[in-house]
């Protein structure tokens, strides 16, 4: 190793060392397991350790669950993915409500449904999706449209593709209106625009125009109620699209945004029964409890820092923006007080309704996860405040005597990993020779026979934390104010942690972009 190379190996342990310093988790997971091959990580997610006194809540979820999957996708899927659910009772938390494009999500849905083929059960036919739909329209994953790359005249371009406009009201996806077919008709215009200018070749627009006409312009898309809806229904589509070219059918994604299925959850089962979450929503006795367990974790809420919310976001009608609500006697109020709501079951459950109120990261993960048990695949995020939510889940029961809840969310499993361990990459430059991480679109428009086989070679043959490194230096910039940033740790590029870890050696592209 020459002094360049000793020198990057020492900052980039610097920098890994501070990213898992924040994560304790994370940290934990790769000292672990961190060596297994990363497909036998992903075997793993199968393994459920249910409690034996959660039937009857199980139960509940699944009855719920059914009824939003046989309205998006039909009895059959909904059957299919229920039976699995009685056996396997897990579903992935990592995405963000969108068309499935960004690379962190087509990646941790592959991770999926890689492990869910290799097993080769009866009742494993489905990647079941409880996304995160109350993000901002602008999020750096793009939820409001499509994107892809090119490669002409030895450049790489991005083309967005939006469905949405550029200011829509609300920000929230959550509760986005459904896109017109003007909305499409203003995609094509976009790219003939670029066909124009050169900047897309003429055999990418036919193709892409061929998918929106098959995808988004059905007329049972055009006529759902809500973005959401769209998305989920499309993005099952458009999911079977991936791996034509392979001749491979991959399982069903089951896409379901998870306040939707929170707000029925607390409606049907929770506003007016003795649980613990009615007690969480309405008993002032449990407010000092929230606020001493749960403040200060990330997802949750922080009156110091101003961030979170207390159960609740409001977006009430005509706000661009969710506003910050916290508990005031037995009020919600908002901090410049223009919104309050009184917590009593009717005022709540009319509120979620109208999707004025929408429940917090907090409130989902209590609901999903600590009273109902489902294991949740997640982030390098999600693993580190979820864990930290349950624990603290676990010491509120205990001060109030809620024992058998404890038992419940005891078993609740929390630190699995499905996002940010990357599979699918794409070659570009014919002598160079460059990768980078693949869009779903681009495993349609590059997708060639051996496509899959390529992705199942690199889960085979790469490590849990040689998939994670390449991450790292995309994390540490968000894991610290950028008055904290290190310049020499700054720099650090994913090139450079392939190069170094000789990841770059063992990884082969999936689709060839030329």
């Amino acid at each position: 190793m020459n002094s360049d190379q000793a020198n990057l190996a020492d900052r980039f342990k610097r920098l890994k060392d501070k990213v898992l310093e924040k994560r304790p988790t994370l940290q934990s997971l790769l000292i672990k397991r961190g060596d297994k091959k990363l497909l036998d990580y992903a075997n793993e997610y199968v393994d459920v350790n249910l409690p034996p006194t959660i039937p009857f809540r199980q139960a509940e979820l699944l009855e719920v669950m059914e009824a939003h999957i046989t309205r998006r996708f039909g009895l059959e899927v909904a059957e299919s993915a229920i039976a699995q659910l009685k056996e396997f009772y897990f579903v992935s938390t990592a995405d963000h409500t969108g068309p499935l494009t960004h690379p962190f999500f087509v990646n941790s849905n592959l991770l999926t449904a890689a492990s869910l083929v290799s097993h080769d059960k009866a009742n494993l036919n489905n990647v079941i999706v409880l996304s995160c739909a109350n993000i901002a329209y602008n999020n750096s994953s793009f939820p409001r449209g499509l994107f892809f790359h090119n490669y002409i005249d030895g450049h790489v371009g991005l083309h967005r593709l939006p469905f949405l406009s550029a200011k829509p009201t609300p920000h929230s996806i959550y509760a986005m209106n459904p896109y017109k077919i003007d909305d499409v008709k203003k995609v094509y215009s976009l790219m003939k625009d670029e066909v124009n200018a050169g900047k897309i070749l003429p055999d990418q627009y036919e193709k892409i125009c061929a998918l929106l006409k098959e995808i988004y312009e059905n007329q049972e898309v055009l006529e759902c109620k809500s973005y959401c809806e769209q998305v989920g229904k499309t993005n099952f589509k458009l999911w079977n699209k991936f791996f034509e070219a392979s001749n491979v059918q991959l399982p069903n994604l089951v896409y379901l945004e998870q306040e939707t299925l929170v707000v029925d959850l607390l409606t049907k089962y929770h506003l007016h029964q003795d649980t613990i979450l009615n007690h969480m929503l309405f008993d002032p006795r449990y407010e000092p409890f929230i606020n001493n367990y749960f403040e200060d974790i990330f997802g949750s809420f922080s009156r110091k820092d101003s961030t979170g919310t207390y159960l609740f976001w409001a977006l009430p009608a005509g706000s661009r923006e969710n506003l910050q609500l916290w508990r005031k006697g037995n009020y919600l109020v908002s901090k410049d007080e223009s919104y309050k709501i009184e917590l009593n079951p009717e005022a709540i459950g009319e509120a979620m309704a109208r999707k004025e109120l929408i429940p917090g990261l907090l409130l989902n993960f209590c609901t999903l996860s600590f009273y109902y048990g489902l294991k949740c695949l997640g982030g390098f995020n999600q693993i580190n405040y979820l864990t930290l939510m349950k624990n603290n889940y676990i010491k509120m029961n205990a001060d109030l005597g809620n024992y058998r809840s404890i038992e419940i969310c005891a078993r609740a499993q929390t630190r699995e990993m499905n996002d940010g361990l990357s599979v699918a990459f794409m070659e570009y430059g014919n002598e160079t020779k460059e990768l980078t991480l693949a869009s779903g679109l681009d495993l349609i428009l590059y997708g060639n026979k051996n496509s899959w086989s390529a992705i199942m070679d690199i889960m085979k043959n790469i490590t849990l934390e040689e998939a994670f490194n390449p991450v790292l230096p995309e994390i540490y910039p968000i894991t610290y104010d950028k008055k904290e940033w290190e310049p020499d740790l700054i720099s650090i590029t994913e090139k450079d942690v392939s190069n170094l870890t000789e990841l770059n050696k063992k990884i082969k592209p999936c689709i060839v972009m030329n």
